[in-house]
């Protein structure tokens, strides 16, 4: 059964705020006694340090220095014990975590500061956190030698998990649809498009292709190191592969832009004029049954993925996979 807030996150109006939601509804359903237990056990178990499960839990409150964490417990007599930066896709801001372990300092012995993030992003986020935060040790870690303030990563669906333990209502259908509207949110569930005329209003649901690039990019880049999204001057959001492929690494990327003439789908693999060994990468495709798929433009080769109509979120993301290898194949074989 399709969920109310599955269906509403596709559209960019609400999925722009994907963060801001899924801190303001967790905060939510923390509301409920039970759910904060399991939330505070969940988070003692996770991290291997016990916590009070009766914190009351509240979002965006503004500390000293003007920042706002996504997510804060406190005692019933108001003492500070957690502070939760919750994460979708983005990164870090300049010295946003200093800044909450600096706040945490001030206002408890033995704080934690906890970074939530989806399961698939938890390794890449631990590796991150360090050097984000002055913090030497392998997770979770300690605020220097002596000090019991720790930090943490922790993952959505555990939290989830742990959630489903609440057997009441409304909290269950509560639960439901969080749930659903985060794996939107996060590049899962996306609904089929049924007509080209829903694609060609692609940027209605500009934030559902968005996260189908980044799915297909990790896919594609194997073992390689997964690279941040970027957005160049022509309003093309992408992010670059580079393969192993010796000294040199020709790269290309794969991202989300107005389709060009004559074209409706808004995803395009990208090879840049200034990659390495751009020019036998363009003779090989030029020459290859490819060629009809590429257009030439900025002195860069592009390639159009075609968006598969009538399919789920899996198959949206498996097509334009191998669409991309296929074009690596031609491109990358030998070098």
């Amino acid at each position: 059964m399709r969920l109310l807030m599955s269906h509403l996150a596709q559209f960019s109006s609400l999925s722009k705020q994907g963060e801001l939601l899924c801190t303001q509804g967790l905060a939510y359903l923390l509301q409920n006694p039970d759910a904060g237990k399991r939330f505070g056990g969940h988070i003692s178990k996770t991290v291997g340090r016990t916590i009070n499960s009766d914190l009351t839990w509240r979002a965006e409150a503004r500390q000293k220095d003007g920042a706002r964490p996504d997510l804060e417990g406190c005692t019933a007599d108001g003492k500070l014990v957690v502070k939760i930066e919750a994460k979708l896709g983005a990164a870090f801001g300049e010295g946003q975590l200093s800044s909450y372990l600096g706040d945490l300092q001030e206002s408890s012995d033995r704080g934690m500061l906890l970074v939530l993030v989806p399961l698939y992003r938890v390794d890449a986020m631990k590796a991150s956190v360090p050097s984000a935060s002055a913090l030497t040790e392998d997770g979770p870690w300690q605020r220097g030698a002596t000090s019991k303030l720790s930090v943490a990563v922790i993952d959505w669906e555990g939290v989830l998990v742990a959630l489903s333990d609440v057997r009441s209502e409304p909290f269950r259908g509560d639960l439901a649809q969080f749930e659903a509207m985060y794996r939107v949110l996060k590049g899962y569930d996306i609904e089929p498009l049924r007509s080209v005329s829903e694609l060609s209003a692609w940027r209605e649901r500009k934030e559902v292709f968005v996260n189908l690039v980044d799915r297909v990019t990790r896919r594609l880049a194997h073992q390689s190191r997964v690279l941040p999204m970027g957005k160049d001057s022509d309003d093309y959001q992408r992010r670059y592969v580079c393969l192993p492929l010796g000294a040199e690494q020709p790269c290309f990327s794969v991202g989300v832009r107005d389709p060009f003439a004559g074209y409706t789908t808004p995803i395009w693999l990208r090879f840049h004029s200034g990659t390495p060994k751009f020019p036998i990468i363009r003779e090989r495709l030029v020459a290859s049954g490819l060629s009809q798929r590429l257009i030439e433009h900025g002195g860069h080769i592009w390639i159009h993925l075609d968006v598969p109509l009538n399919a789920d979120g899996e198959s949206l993301v498996d097509s334009l996979v191998e669409q991309a290898q296929r074009v690596i194949e031609v491109a990358y074989q030998p070098l």
